[in-house]
């Protein structure tokens, strides 16, 4: 087996980087210098918390690590063995509301960790293993819309350490929680640290006690770092470039206060100062034993004073419970196929749909009343020579009903989903084509029933011609511009916003209306125009449709004994009427589904494109 796909529990992987920059283009200058050449160690068993101003450039250094940004980017960086051994847990959290916590662990586990390493008894054992540990037990079977936001905050940290990962990245872990929640959380990461994970954390203002959890701060200010050691020597390091902590006094607080420039510009001799490695051991400065750096021996001492058996006593250390069967876990995993991980996400896609009663049931119940409703409306325009003209209309109302009913969900779908795909694609649940494949192999049934329970209804109802094959013929065109209205509405919700996207969607079916060759005939269309046509789904959806009601030679239609006349008693007036005696059914189709596809390929790689750049 490929080494390089094996995720193996293992720690012990540092991150280095050295002379880093990060440029990127700004409006009004050619390029703008968001981190300056900025290097620095963070080890394992450590926590560590990047700070700094807003505008620092936290966020940028974080996004570069985990490998989330990667242009405009210079300098070196060295994680160890891979970078597919990290996780990053994003600053928001995201999951799908319709699932319990379990179903949310069980799902994770199931696409990280193939059964052939580790069966189903044993993911749930380890699913109970970390719902303990993180004090997630008794929210279970809660739905994850309704958790709180350490909860959530947990959940994050928990599905992430499904597969062990040696590496944590975490994007403002404390934002929105009370303080005792984030105390909790800061706590719990330095728990998982002193395991032997690395775990890096960006943070803004931590209190005293949360601040001093942390085995490393680095600050950034201006791009630049201006501090990297211990909590504990922050004092004295601020102390030695001119800035007195005062008594009592927050050092965290008065560290952003100096670097922000509160008391006047010491950036330069802050990052001079932060160049100096010693700060990063507490005890050797502290006493004032040695000036010059430390050797290995002081460093091993120093190590093992901070183990996690003896860690300095304002750090209240949570104990994790270790169950027999966590260590059978500790073996090298690896990963399901993409091809099992296809059927996986097409389950938790069918749980969805069937959760959701919006998406399914409402849908579903809107679609046989207005089916009936047009059916008591139009009567009986299928048979009545009469009233050929009026289910000519009643067709077009068919397909544009059908259109917009299946656009705008498709527009809303992956706007609502974009960050939790984000996430878990960037984390290496799956891949984007992987859940991409199984969202159309999910979504295209259920329009194809809907769609098919529409038109059934409304099709015996208005007494159209029972024969199998116009039947066949009429559904399938109905069929088709569902699905291709469900890919253009997906395109769009991939390129634009959900407000911008529900203008265009609409906008772009009144086009297609009027192209469609009913309100005015594609003979009557001016020729500069008449290209427009070609190009509009509904157009070759109402042609395919007349032309399975009225072609091949149908028998005469039905003329009331009152009226004295009917112009469209033979089928084939109604063609000529509407310019479509020469229309191909097949060739229609074939239209459509080129449409289809041209709108599926776009939105893939459009929403590829979304999830890099967002």
């Amino acid at each position: 087996m490929d080494s390089s796909k094996l995720l193996k529990n293992v720690y012990g992987i540092d991150i280095h980087f050295e002379d880093l920059v990060y440029q990127v283009n700004a409006p009004k200058q050619e390029k703008k210098s968001v981190l300056k050449g900025i290097s620095g160690t963070f080890k394992s068993g450590e926590l560590t918390a990047i700070m700094g101003p807003s505008g620092a450039g936290k966020s940028s250094l974080m996004n570069i690590l985990t490998g989330l940004t990667k242009t405009g980017v210079t300098g070196k960086i060295e994680i160890g063995k891979a970078r597919k051994l990290c996780g990053y847990i994003m600053q928001d959290d995201h999951f799908f509301p319709y699932f319990s916590v379990e179903e949310t662990m069980m799902m994770a586990a199931t696409l990280k960790i193939s059964n052939k390493c580790v069966n189903l008894k044993e993911k749930r054992a380890l699913i109970d293993y970390l719902l303990n540990s993180l004090k997630l037990t008794k929210t279970r079977h809660t739905r994850c819309s309704n958790l709180s936001g350490g909860q959530k905050k947990r959940l994050s940290i928990a599905l992430e350490l499904i597969d062990n990962p040696a590496v944590l990245f975490l994007d403002e872990p404390t934002t929105g929680l009370d303080s005792s929640s984030s105390f909790d959380t800061i706590q719990l990461l330095r728990s998982l640290a002193n395991e032997g994970r690395t775990i890096v954390c960006t943070i803004h203002q931590p209190s005293t006690n949360i601040y001093n959890l942390f085995n490393l701060i680095y600050v950034l200010s201006g791009g630049q770092c201006t501090y990297q050691g211990t909590p504990q020597n922050t004092v004295m390091f601020l102390s030695g470039i001119g800035l007195e902590c005062p008594p009592y006094h927050n050092p965290a607080d008065f560290l952003l206060e100096c670097v922000n420039g509160d008391y006047d510009d010491h950036t330069e001799a802050l990052a001079e100062g932060a160049k100096d490695t010693r700060w990063r051991y507490d005890q050797q400065l502290m006493q004032g034993e040695t000036a010059e750096p430390p050797s290995e021996a002081q460093v091993a001492k120093f190590n093992e004073s901070q183990s996690p058996g003896q860690a300095q006593p304002q750090v209240h250390k949570i104990e994790i419970q270790h169950m027999e069967s966590s260590k059978e876990l500790t073996r090298h995993i690896f990963p399901p196929t993409e091809y099992m991980r296809l059927w996986l996400l097409i389950g938790r896609c069918h749980l969805q749909f069937f959760r959701d009663w919006t998406v399914i049931y409402l849908k579903l119940g809107i679609h046989i009343l207005c089916a009936i409703l047009i059916g008591l409306f139009f009567g009986d325009s299928g048979s009545n020579a009469t009233k050929q003209i009026s289910n000519v209309g009643m067709i077009m109302i068919h397909c544009v009903y059908l259109w917009y009913t299946t656009i705008m969900p498709g527009i809303l779908k992956y706007p609502a989903e974009i960050e939790i795909i984000k996430k878990e694609t960037f984390n290496n649940w799956y891949k984007l084509r992987t859940y991409y494949l199984a969202t159309i192999i999910t979504s295209t049934p259920v329009h194809i029933i809907f769609s098919t329970v529409y038109i059934t209804i409304g099709y015996l109802m208005t007494e159209q011609p029972i024969e199998m094959d116009r039947f066949v013929k009429f559904l399938l065109s109905a069929v088709v511009v569902t699905i291709c209205a469900d890919g253009l509405g997906v395109l769009l919700g991939t390129v634009m916003n959900p407000v911008n996207g529900t203008f265009v969607g609409a906008v772009s079916t009144c086009f297609m209306l009027m192209f469609s060759g009913f309100l005015i005939l594609l003979n009557h269309i001016p020729a500069a125009m008449r290209f427009i046509a070609y190009i509009s789904p509904l157009r070759y959806a109402l042609e395919n449709m007349v032309i399975s009601l009225y072609g091949n030679q149908r028998e005469q239609l039905i003329c009331p004994p009152t009226e004295f006349y009917c112009h469209f008693k033979n089928a084939i007036t109604v063609l000529r009427q509407f310019g479509m005696e020469q229309g191909d059914f097949g060739y229609n189709i074939m239209m459509i589904l080129a449409q289809i596809a041209l709108f599926k390929v776009l939105a893939y790689f459009m929403l590829k494109r979304k999830i890099k750049t967002n």
